[in-house]
């Protein structure tokens, strides 16, 4: 072969080898995990390389079992808690590069049933009422709706109290005063719970009808849902025979998404705002609205129902720099404007909060870094505590110094290769030039 070509395939041949093969991809499966409370996971991490190497990194030893091979790494995790969930590093070598994948776990709780009452204990037509709806254990708060019905009309989604449990559950209520003139014979009342995590979504249904006196039998609905392995439907009745009461859980529900970021490259780009409707407005101070943007929940819809009110209260979330660098100092903030004193708690943080330095003054509570790490990304979650709900949370994103340096140098590379293949070609035409 002539010494022109042979160079330039052996140029090709470098090029391909140092861009064009595939490369080995780290894999976790699955990608967006979700575990039960009380229930077990397990977490793959693979790598395409017969001579790589994979590991789970910056996990607490109390989480689980690691069995690791040679090119995967499986994570066992049982009898999950709320402090299992939360930002997982799995990193990988192969031919001396580095790879890694984060995935964020989500664990979620949702009783079996809920409970509806009532006062009076039986609705009679004509007499104003007022529900109560209520739901132990249930976890997380972000994604939870809890929605009234009469008949088949949604009534407005309603904001319910939180109670923190010694497991760092939550227990829900929430109650609607119903006028006399909507308590007629034969309606029925409906309290919903939505639980939407993941790609998964979780519903739970009460329901009460008015009876002149009668009992009224309501069949037990029971579905299996496609999203969950778990499916539970049962019927509660009171002490009084003139009501049932039925809970029964649903089928999956679309995914309700989540608050949206605003535009990228502020220093406010990663802020989750939330507002509560209310008959009254409370403006935060002047930054804190250029921070909140447009982001805010819509007020109810009407329906002639009388519901009370509450104090307005906006809670925020930021981190500063927007995005965290490996090594370098960092805070996450969450801050609440109301119209008196508020508790701010931290309801899920990638890493334990231990490993924070936290700091709270009046309604704001701010968690600080020295040094920023991998495992301090991932989801960041505060809530406003003594208030109707109110979650917010932030995707935390820390990189490392040095990725822009490794971009510059790739590139550098490939272009570099491509100069030397452009003067072998105009070598072999010289060559065959001289030749002739």
């Amino acid at each position: 072969m002539e010494p022109a070509p042979l160079l330039l395939l052996i140029l090709l041949g470098l090029l391909w080898g140092c861009s064009g093969r595939p490369a080995e991809k780290l894999v976790v499966m699955p990608r967006q995990p979700v575990v039960q409370y009380g229930g077990s996971v397990q977490l793959n991490c693979s790598l395409t390389c017969a001579e790589g190497t994979v590991q789970w990194k910056g996990l607490d030893t109390n989480l689980g079992s690691i069995t690791s091979f040679p090119t995967h790494s499986i994570l066992h995790i049982n009898s999950a808690v709320v402090a299992t969930g939360g930002t997982k590093i799995c990193q990988g070598t192969c031919h001396g590069q580095y790879y890694q994948q984060v995935v964020d776990l989500e664990v979620y709780a949702l009783p079996d049933t809920l409970q509806l009452e009532t006062e009076p204990r039986v609705l009679e037509p004509g007499q104003p009422a007022t529900l109560q709806c209520s739901a132990q254990h249930v976890y997380p708060l972000r994604g939870l709706m809890l929605t009234w019905y009469r008949g088949d009309q949604a009534l407005e989604e309603a904001d319910f109290n939180v109670m923190e449990t010694e497991e760092e559950l939550f227990d829900i209520t929430a109650k609607l005063q119903v006028a006399g003139q909507h308590v007629e014979e034969g309606v029925e009342f409906g309290c919903k719970v939505t639980l939407s995590i993941g790609q998964e979504t979780f519903t739970l249904v009460a329901t009460v009808t008015v009876s002149a006196g009668a009992v009224t039998e309501q069949p037990v609905a029971k579905a299996t849902s496609t999203a969950s392995p778990w499916t539970a439907a049962a019927t509660m009745e009171s002490a009084s025979t003139a009501r049932s009461v039925t809970t029964t859980v649903l089928p999956p529900e679309p995914k309700r998404p989540d608050p949206q970021d605003l535009p990228a490259g502020s220093p406010t780009s990663h802020l989750a705002t939330t507002t509560l409707p209310s008959s009254g407005t409370l403006s935060p101070p002047a930054e804190a609205q250029e921070m909140a943007g447009d982001s805010s929940a819509p007020a109810g819809v009407g329906t002639g129902l009388s519901v009370g009110t509450v104090p307005a209260c906006t809670l925020q979330i930021w981190s500063l720099p927007p995005n965290g660098t490996r090594g370098r100092a960092l805070r996450i903030e969450c801050h609440a404007w109301c119209t008196r004193n508020a508790t701010i708690r931290w309801l899920k943080t990638p890493v334990a909060l231990s490993q924070y330095r936290e700091e709270a003054t009046g309604s704001s509570s701010t968690l600080w870094l020295d040094h920023a790490e991998p495992q301090h990304q991932g989801h960041y979650q505060c809530a406003l505590l003594g208030h109707p709900s109110q979650v917010v949370s932030l995707q935390l994103k820390v990189s490392e110094d040095g990725d822009s340096t490794e971009l510059a140098v790739a590139g550098g590379t490939t272009v570099s290769l491509l100069g030397l293949i452009a003067a072998s070609v105009a070598s072999h035409r010289l060559w065959k030039r001289f030749r002739s």
